[in-house]
Order: C-alpha cells, then structure tokens, then sequence
C-alpha cells in the first residue's frame, strides 16, 4: 500500500513539474533613455550603431526588470517584452553608459562573437568610445526563471573571487603549512 501512495505521489510531483515547466525566455525590448523618440525606425536613423528592439519601455526611467518579471508573473503586465530564447543563442544586455549613468539599454535574444570566430555564451564586455561605455553582457536562461539578461553584471561572479581570494591571503599572512 506504501508503494502504490508513493508511486501515485511521484507520478503527481513529475506531472507538475512538466506540465508547469516553459522554454527559457530573454527579456526583449529598448529603453531609449529621457526624452528620446519611442519609435526604433526614427532612432535607429539617428543612432545607426546602437540597437533598438521593439517593442520599447514607455518609461523616462530606466526599468527593473526584476519587478517587471513579478508583474509577468502575476499576469499584471509586460509579457510583450519577453522572447523565448533559440537554442542557438544567447540572452544579450547592450548598455550605453555616459559618466556612471545608464543612458540607453537593449535586451534582446541574440549571439555575441568575440574577434569574429568565438561564439560568447557568457560573461560582459566593455568597451569605451567617444566618452560613453558600452557594456555587453551575454547569458543563456534557464527555463521558468528570470531571464538573465536582467542584470548588468554577474555580481555573484565578483563574490565568488572574492571568497576565493580571501583564504590565500589568510594562507600566505599565517604562513599555514
């Protein structure tokens, strides 16, 4: 009797999950920035090297992407600005950044190829042109949890150098054999 409960248990828990589970997904949508045009065919005819992905944030501030998942999750708002991430690519973040400040951001599901042969699946990449920094970040979600392209960096990857770091120097300073 214990068995037949048990195998009727987990038969319910592996029906839950798969009928519960959906295709990893990447935000994707522009934020112009203050004041700039909504309408990507205007901005991209103005700003030809920076993306803009329809639909765009109707907001002057920049969005919290983390509060706009809850809001899809709740079936509040914003489902428009997900797409369900290809196989073949990656969740992608492109930030403009002038002095600190975040002056435009596209996310968008996309592929990141470094010195036109290597295929990024993730990490960030910065560069610096005419006084802004442009930062990239690549990721790949996992199905049913917050696109990854959600955050600027991976912060959890500069705690982690960081833990790791700390018991070498506490190695070299007490001299532990």
């Amino acid at each position: 009797m214990k068995r037949i409960c048990l195998i009727i248990f987990l038969t319910i828990c592996i029906c839950n999950v798969l009928l519960d589970s959906k295709e990893a997904e990447c935000f994707s949508f522009t934020w112009p920035g203050p004041g700039i045009d909504r309408n990507c065919t205007i901005y991209n005819e103005k700003y030809p090297n920076i993306p803009c992905i329809e639909p765009t944030y109707e907001d002057n501030t920049r969005p919290n992407t983390t509060e706009l998942w809850y809001d899809i999750q709740k079936g509040i708002e914003g489902r428009e600005y997900l797409s369900t991430l290809e196989s073949n690519c990656v969740c992608i973040k492109y930030t403009y950044i002038y002095n600190g400040v975040v002056v435009n951001a596209s996310y968008f599901c996309g592929k990141v190829i470094e010195d036109q042969a290597i295929a990024v699946t993730s990490g960030c990449y910065v560069t610096y042109t005419e006084g802004y920094t442009i930062e990239v970040c690549a990721c790949r979600s996992e199905a049913n949890d917050i696109p990854c392209n959600s955050t600027i960096r991976n912060t959890y990857s500069i705690l982690i150098t960081f833990m790791a770091t700390v018991p070498l120097f506490i190695y070299k300073i007490f001299n532990i054999p």
